[in-house]
C-alpha cells in the first residue's frame, strides 16, 4: 500500500478459526468493565479468559470475580502464568492439527499411488489378453473391446488426475502454513516488520544498552471502525500502509508489531526528542494519507494514529513498555491523532 494507493475490498471469511476478532472486541468490554487499563499485559489476559472461560484462568477469573468484584492490577499480575500456559497450549494444538493434516494428506498420496499402480497393471494385463486373443483368433479384431477398454482406462486416469490436482493443493496449503511457523516466526507475515518473537533477543539487550534507548507504543486510532465498515482484507491493508509510514518516518528505528494493532518503535542511544519528533511525523503523513478502495475508488475516510513515547536507561523493556502504552492510551482518547511524550 502506498500512498493514493488502492485496498483491495473484502469481507470477514475464514482463517480466524478461534474467533480471535469477536474475541478481541470481548476483551475490550472485559478490560473497561473490570476498570483494567489496556496495557499489552492486561488485554493478555482479559484475551485468553475470553477464549478460554472454562479454563484454569476462566475457573480463577470466576472465582476472583465472584459477586460482582472488579480484577484489580495486581490480580492480573498474579494470573500471568495461567495466560502464558493457555498462549502456549494455543500454540501446541495448532501445531498437532497441522501434523494431523500432513498425515493424513500423507495417507491419501500412499492411495493415489497405489491407484496408479493398478491402473497401469490392469491397462497392461488388459492389453495383453487382448492381444493374445486375437493372435489366436478367439476373438478376432474386436474393436468395441478395445474401445470400452480405452474409456474405462481414461475415466479412471481422469478421476486420479483430479484427486491428485486436489492433493497437490492441500499439501502446498500445509506447506504455507508450516514454513512460517518453523523458518519465518521472526517476521510479522502480515506487515513483514519485526516479530514479537523475532524481538526476544533485542528484547534483552536494552536493559544493558549504554546509552539507553527511547520507545514508542504507536497503534492506528480506528483500526476495529474499519474492519467492521469494509472488512478484514482492507483492515489489514490499512495496517500495512501505516506501516510504510512509520518505515518512512523513523529512519533507523527498529520497528515491531508487538500484538494485533500495537506496534513498538525502538532507537537507541538517541534523546526522547529524536523519536517523539518521527512519531510527529509517522502522525502527519498518517492522516495526510488518501487511502481508497481497490475496486470503487472510494476513499475510505482519514486515518489516523496515536501514540506514547518514553526513556529507558538500564530498565526491561516491560517497564518502559507500561509508561508509553498508557501514554498511547491517554493520546488515543477522544479524536486521537496525538503523540505524548514523557521521559
Amino acid at each position: 500500500m502506498i500512498i493514493d494507493g488502492g485496498i483491495g475490498q473484502g469481507h470477514r471469511g475464514g482463517g480466524d478459526p478461534l474467533g480471535i476478532l469477536d474475541a478481541s472486541h470481548e476483551a475490550v468490554e472485559f478490560l473497561d468493565r473490570h476498570h483494567l487499563p489496556r496495557t499489552t499485559t492486561s488485554y493478555a489476559l482479559a484475551l485468553q479468559a475470553v477464549l478460554h472461560p472454562y479454563g484454569p484462568l476462566g475457573g480463577e477469573v470466576a472465582r476472583r470475580t465472584d459477586g460482582g468484584v472488579r480484577l484489580t492490577e495486581d490480580d492480573v499480575r498474579e494470573l500471568m502464568p495461567l495466560v502464558r500456559e493457555h498462549e502456549v497450549s494455543d500454540l501446541g494444538l495448532g501445531r498437532l492439527q497441522m501434523e494431523r493434516d500432513l498425515g493424513e494428506q500423507a495417507e491419501t498420496l500412499e492411495a493415489l499411488t497405489s491407484d496408479a499402480r493398478a491402473i497401469t497393471s490392469d491397462f497392461s494385463n488388459q492389453v495383453t489378453a487382448l492381444s493374445y486373443a486375437h493372435r489366436s483368433n478367439d476373438l478376432g479384431p474386436d474393436t468395441r473391446a478395445i474401445a470400452m477398454l480405452l474409456e474405462q482406462l481414461i475415466a479412471r486416469i481422469s478421476k486420479t488426475e483430479r484427486d491428485l490436482e486436489e492433493l497437490a493443493g492441500n499439501i502446498a496449503g500445509l506447506r504455507t502454513r508450516m514454513e512460517p511457523a518453523e523458518a519465518n516466526d521472526r517476521i510479522d507475515q502480515l506487515t513483514g516488520v519485526t516479530s514479537r518473537t523475532g524481538a526476544r533477543a533485542m528484547v534483552d539487550g536494552l536493559v544493558d544498552a549504554p546509552h539507553g534507548y527511547v520507545l514508542a507504543a504507536c497503534s492506528l486510532d480506528d483500526l476495529e471502525g474499519i474492519n467492521e465498515r469494509y472488512g478484514r482484507s482492507v483492515a489489514d491493508n490499512v495496517l500495512r500502509a501505516f506501516v510504510a509510514t512509520l518505515r518512512q518516518a523513523c529512519e533507523g528505528a527498529e520497528i515491531v508489531r508487538w500484538q494485533g494493532n500495537l506496534f513498538l518503535v525502538v532507537l537507541r542511544g538517541r534523546p526522547l526528542s529524536t523519536l517523539a519528533g518521527m512519531m510527529e511525523d509517522a502522525r502527519t503523513a498518517m492522516r495526510e494519507r488518501t487511502l481508497r478502495l481497490r475496486g470503487s475508488g472510494e476513499p475510505i475516510g482519514v486515518v489516523t494514529m496515536s501514540g506514547g513515547v518514553a526513556v529507558g536507561v538500564g530498565v526491561p523493556l516491560e517497564d518502559v513498555l507500561t509508561r508509553a502504552d498508557m501514554l498511547r492510551d491517554l493520546a488515543s482518547g477522544g479524536l486521537g491523532n496525538r503523540i505524548l511524550s514523557r521521559a
